[in-house]
């Protein structure tokens, strides 16, 4: 009976899905590219970002994420252009993200400065009925549920060496009956201070609330940081889920980063843990134009 409600709410849920712009990742808080498209405008080199997630380890159908960040920085302008994709299957439903962006920043004093940014691309979502098995007849036609719509977005975000305050706000372009009673908005708040205790080390309390659809969620935490090469950290969901973080810094222009989030569910056949992998490149420049404060 566990398993059969199990993969009754594989299927169901993506039909009920609300459709936000709401990706479901346990370490924003070092790729908030993905949901701010303001974020960028901290980086003066050129950047790619690849990350996978795999969530709720063994159990069938679960959610598996793949995403990806470009951005290029034109320094002397003092903007950048890039690039988001993501793409997440669960159970029979597969959503594909796709966004090109935009950011500036605006220096507001020596010490601080403002960023600026805009996205815009397509969501698809796709649902393989095929794929599913049936008693009887099949209740569904096979591209019933499929939808494809636009979605925008902005980003803000405040910088000087030890804070960093950022939100952003992401409108989906939802279709049909079924999206009647829905919330169009996806709203991200996020905060972070740096704490010197020594000169090689910090520690860094974070924050990142997140609102969509009627429901909302807050990722609370504090990390430990030595001289930019080594984080790790713990930070707790309220959406029930204790995550731990690490990231390393493998070379000048490679960072590896690994988060590991277990379930806090009371009933035992929805403690499922979730593995998150991320790899950053950049490419380091010979000379620097313009340079922006330590990337929070």
């Amino acid at each position: 009976m566990k398993q059969k409600i199990i993969i009754a709410l594989l299927i169901i849920v993506p039909l009920m899905s609300k459709g936000q712009y709401n990706p479901q990742l346990s370490q924003l808080i070092k790729t908030l590219e993905f949901v701010n498209p303001g974020y960028n405008a901290s980086k003066d080199q050129a950047s790619a970002t690849l990350l996978y997630r795999k969530q709720w380890m063994g159990l069938e159908g679960a959610p598996q994420t793949m995403a990806a960040n470009i951005n290029i920085p034109i320094n002397k302008w003092h903007t950048g252009f890039g690039a988001n994709a993501l793409v997440e299957t669960f159970g029979l439903t597969t959503f594909s993200n796709i966004d090109l962006t935009a950011c500036v920043d605006v220096k507001v004093s020596n010490s601080s400065y403002l960023t600026f940014g805009l996205s815009g691309g397509a969501e698809i979502r796709r649902i393989d009925m095929e794929r599913a098995k049936y008693m009887g007849d099949p209740p569904f036609l096979a591209n019933q549920f499929d939808d494809e719509y636009l979605h925008a977005g902005f980003g803000l975000n405040y910088f000087t060496p030890s804070l960093h305050l950022g939100a952003s706000a992401h409108y989906s372009q939802l279709k049909g009956l079924r999206y009647t009673n829905n919330e169009p908005l996806s709203v991200f708040l996020n905060g972070s201070y740096l704490i010197s205790i020594h000169p090689d080390w910090a520690l860094k309390p974070s924050m990142l609330f997140k609102t969509w659809g009627g429901y909302s969620n807050l990722d609370a935490g504090v990390f430990a940081l030595y001289r930019d090469i080594l984080w790790f950290g713990a930070s707790y969901r309220t959406s029930k889920a204790l995550i731990f973080f690490a990231d390393i810094k493998i070379s000048n222009s490679i960072r590896l980063g690994y988060s590991f989030d277990t379930g806090l569910w009371s009933s035992s056949a929805f403690r499922h843990n979730s593995h998150e992998i991320r790899l950053d490149f950049t490419i380091p420049r010979a000379e620097r134009t313009f340079e922006r404060h330590i990337r929070q």
